[in-house]
């Protein structure tokens, strides 16, 4: 029953009073290494359940970055992790814990030459970020499973007033689409801190961003109607809006794991 709750809550803060603190980890891994990876993630997602009832987190997801092709690709993440925690109390608590001595608990039944192989298994290069959400829509993607995709916005502000028009106008724009069936979720998180490791794939000065859950397409018909419903302040809204922010980038990316 509980994981049923969990499933069916998770959102993309993965719960109803959704989770104030999140970390970013990027991860870029070798074509050679990528099984290794998933490897290691898998031995980790027992370790973040059992921490997830100890109280340490929220939840905990993995995402796979989508690209059209190799080109696409070149130079950027292939895997995103993100640790949710319900304030920074928890978040210190999650960090400061003593994983590998937890980990070999959770593990318990691995033998000390297993635990050490799987523990040992390539992380891949990271970059981190810590993030606040800011305001979300609410959920109307049914109960997450794995392949499902999310389009991952990132922004830089261009002037104080960016925030106030995500949150009161791009918002309620967001949740006329999951009104009409075009769109099933939308965040806005705010970025904290950030440690880069490894060059980064995104230009500028990134400083919030977006997350975003497309529905059905919508017809022609539709879409004109849709348009056409906006009056005259609502596109100089969306103007104002759209020059108080830069797009430093978007990505696809679709579930590989959470709990």
């Amino acid at each position: 029953m509980k994981k049923y709750i969990l499933s069916t809550l998770f959102t993309l803060s993965f719960l109803v009073s959704f989770s104030q603190i999140i970390t970013y980890s990027s991860v870029r891994v070798d074509d050679s290494e990528r099984d290794s990876y998933i490897e290691l993630e898998e031995f980790w997602s027992e370790i973040h359940e059992q921490a997830i009832k100890d109280g340490l987190a929220e939840a905990w997801a993995v995402w796979e970055f989508v690209y059209e092709d190799e080109e696409d690709a070149k130079g950027k993440p292939d895997f995103l992790i993100m640790n949710f925690s319900k304030d920074s109390l928890q978040r210190e608590k999650m960090f400061s814990n003593n994983w590998n001595e937890y980990a070999r608990k959770v593990h318990s039944k691995l033998s000390k030459k297993n635990f050490e192989k799987k523990w040992n298994l390539p992380r891949g290069k990271r970059n981190n970020w810590v993030l606040e959400r800011l305001d979300e829509t609410y959920w109307h993607g049914g109960t997450p499973t794995k392949g499902m995709q999310v389009q991952l916005n990132i922004f830089e502000a261009l002037n104080e007033d960016y925030e106030s028009y995500e949150m009161e106008f791009f918002k309620n724009w967001h949740e006329k689409g999951i009104l009409n069936g075009s769109r099933k979720w939308w965040e806005f998180n705010k970025i904290l801190s950030s440690n880069i490791n490894t060059e980064s794939s995104v230009e500028g000065n990134p400083t919030h961003v977006t997350i975003d859950m497309a529905g059905r397409e919508l017809s022609e018909e539709e879409r004109q109607e849709f348009w056409g419903s906006m009056t005259f302040s609502d596109r100089m809204m969306a103007k104002s809006g759209s020059e108080s922010r830069k797009i430093l980038g978007q990505y696809q990316m679709k579930l590989l794991m959470f709990k």
